[in-house]
């Protein structure tokens, strides 16, 4: 089972799915974060889909107040807005339990017309060897949680454990076995999370690894999925910007082979204990 399809959600009625949160996706307690992202992207498009599916995901800002337990989940969905080109949606994840996980906005809207070739931003893709050359990484347990055995981890830059700077480069997408027919918003904003936090590098040896969780995650999605060969993995670049008493910023960017960006990141990683 791969990240799309372990997000996959069933309609219940209008505003609710109803998500069987697998197992096999765990980060501690709970469902690793990046997979409840998934889930809430698909909610939201799967909404707007039924309105105009011209509207595509540009962005999500969520929160996860605790650990969402495998098994029987509920996804509330709710438009806040909708304007002539964009729309504004709130999307509830609630465990099994009954306890609310995670909350999120999700914006999606149409294309707007620019200039052809116009170039908006100053962002460099980073200098990397090409993801063939690079080798992975088993990032499960014991070493690492049972999310990652999901994904291909080839890092170029930033080793838990090595006492560097807080920052990572590297190559992220689906294990052998795990890949999906096409990269989709759920796929792309979800796997940024699986890196491991920056925090990690700085540490004397593994030792000293201390549980972490994402609290806030917020992502642009800056490029339309589907124009992204399914095969290739993408490029990770990752830095922790500072920290304080047990909170750090870390921001983290998605870029395609051919040197696009396609997702900047930024969030909230607190230790756990």
């Amino acid at each position: 089972m791969n990240l799309d399809s372990g997000s996959d959600l069933v309609w219940a009625e209008p505003g609710k799915y109803v998500w069987d949160v697998p197992t096999g996706w765990l980060q501690g307690r709970g469902a690793w974060g990046g997979l409840v992202v998934a889930a809430e992207v698909k909610a939201a498009q799967q909404s707007q889909a039924g309105v105009d599916p011209t509207r595509r995901v540009r962005n999500i800002s969520a929160h996860l107040f605790g650990a969402l337990p495998e098994g029987p989940a509920v996804v509330e969905v709710e438009c806040l807005r909708e304007g002539s080109a964009m729309s504004t949606w709130q999307v509830r994840v609630l465990g099994g339990d009954g306890q609310l996980a995670s909350q999120a906005v999700v914006i999606t809207g149409t294309d707007r017309p620019v200039e052809p070739g116009r170039r908006w931003g100053v962002a460099q893709a980073p200098s990397l060897p090409p993801w063939s050359e690079v080798g992975t990484v088993p990032v499960e347990p014991p070493f690492g949680p049972p999310f990652g055995a999901h994904f291909a981890f080839r890092p170029v830059e930033g080793i838990p454990g090595t006492a560097s700077a807080p920052r990572c480069l590297g190559w992220i997408g689906p294990a052998a076995g795990e890949e999906w027919s096409a990269w989709s918003a759920a796929t792309m904003l979800g796997i940024v999370d699986a890196w491991w936090p920056g925090t990690y590098v700085t540490l004397g040896s593994l030792a000293e690894v201390r549980p972490m969780a994402t609290v806030s995650f917020g992502a642009h999605l800056l490029i339309d999925p589907t124009t992204v060969d399914p095969t290739e993995p993408l490029a990770l670049q990752s830095w922790v910007a500072d920290a304080e008493a047990g909170f750090t910023t870390e921001t983290r960017r998605l870029w395609t082979s051919d040197g696009r960006l396609a997702v900047e990141n930024h969030q909230s990683i607190v230790v756990i204990k």
